[in-house]
């Protein structure tokens, strides 16, 4: 078991190592091998989950807080590019925490940057209140998201979020799910700023 647990451990560390090591290479001005680095958005912002919780016994939804962090290549070919996006909310009854990636489309519009995406990860839900259990009852399930948002730029490094929307869906406790989620924040550029296509 301690064998597993520290080969877990090592396995983390080396993805965060790599991770670091790529974000360096990516936020320098230099290229590698020759290469011109691509753009790089870290948006970071506080966010408000609407948690559909009423077929999991509770009388009303729940409005649950949290931050919503996200780590892009906006603009890979025409506007198009990756997002991956992480979330964690609470609230003194549940809490729940979503993983999620997939493709974004960003364009122009008198100098406002929109976009879009589709997401799809994974998200897990704890219940805090055990009642009679002292187990705290969790569920990991399949969670895909449709959403966009508007970031109004402050000259070429920043941007703020005015608001990204995230209709969810997850298959929390066996069930389907259906949540809504607002952020706003942030938005960081590193490497060469590229035009998203505009209108």
């Amino acid at each position: 078991m301690r064998n597993l647990r520290l080969s877990a451990l090592l396995v983390k560390a080396a993805v965060l190592v790599v991770a670091l090591s790529a974000s360096s290479i990516l936020a320098s001005g230099q290229g590698f091998l020759g290469l011109k680095s691509p753009e790089v958005n870290i948006f970071a912002g506080y966010s408000l989950l609407r948690y559909d919780s009423v077929p999991l016994g509770f009388s009303n939804k729940l409005n649950m807080n949290g931050v919503n962090l996200e780590l892009s290549l906006p603009n890979l070919y025409q506007g198009w590019g990756i997002v991956g996006d992480f979330s964690g909310h609470k609230n003194s009854e549940l809490e729940m925490f979503n993983y999620t990636v997939g493709p974004q489309y960003r364009f122009e519009l008198k100098g406002v940057d929109l976009f879009g995406h589709f997401l799809i990860g994974k998200s897990r839900s704890r219940l805090l209140k055990t009642g009679t259990s002292i187990i705290e009852p969790s569920s990991l399930g399949l969670t895909v998201a449709f959403g966009g948002g508007v970031d109004i730029p402050i000259g070429n490094r920043f941007a703020f979020r005015a608001i990204q929307y995230d209709y969810m869906i997850n298959s929390a406790f066996a069930d389907h799910l259906h949540d809504m989620r607002f952020s706003s924040g942030l938005v960081i550029n590193f490497g060469k700023k590229s035009s998203p296509p505009s209108f």
